[in-house]
């Protein structure tokens, strides 16, 4: 659980604003962008709340016997900010924290890039992109931080978003993987 709390402090402490543009300064001008991006979003953007929602495990990937011990509600609580850019496209700074698979508490501190379409009316999206975080998962690493880099696909209806995204099996062995995550965002 130290871990846990260490991974959430780690996160807070990059997405706060001064720390942002002192680790800019460490990493060049292709830092210093990055950093100011993600300060003007944090700034500049709308707060969003997260309702993390339901986990869906493969059962290709994953045994009966397997599926039945593991947790399909993902309940939990986030927190981010969401901007818009010129063209409609959306840039976040989030955290969140949600029951995993295990039933042990997952904390994921991230940034993510959609690219927005307005198919119907302006006040549908639809959303493909990409989020990148920081996450500890008890039985991952034994809690240890460690980088996530998912794709990330979204439908919205004025200030409510449904958000999915895949975290992919990674190697042939069973009951790992092929997991779609799926939660709720609602600006305000």
């Amino acid at each position: 659980m130290r871990l846990t709390a260490l991974a959430a402090l780690l996160g807070a402490l990059v997405l706060s604003p001064c720390h942002a543009f002192a680790l800019s300064d460490a990493l060049g001008s292709w830092g210093n962008a990055a950093m100011q991006d993600l300060h003007a979003t944090y700034d500049q953007g709308q707060s969003e709340v997260f309702i993390p929602g339901y986990s869906w495990h493969d059962p290709h990937t994953y045994t009966a016997a397997k599926r039945a011990q593991l947790n399909d509600w993902a309940i939990g609580l986030g927190w981010g900010r969401i901007r818009f850019d010129d063209a409609g496209n959306s840039e976040q700074v989030y955290a969140l924290a949600f029951s995993d698979s295990h039933h042990d508490v997952e904390p994921v501190v991230g940034y993510a890039k959609q690219f927005i379409a307005r198919p119907f009316t302006p006040n549908l999206r639809l959303g493909i992109g990409y989020t990148i975080g920081v996450t500890s998962r008890a039985d991952t690493m034994k809690n240890f931080p460690f980088p996530i880099a998912l794709p990330l696909l979204s439908i919205g209806y004025r200030r409510f978003t449904l958000y999915g995204t895949l975290i992919p099996r990674f190697n042939g062995s069973p009951n790992n993987g092929n997991v779609v995550f799926l939660f709720g965002g609602l600006r305000y």
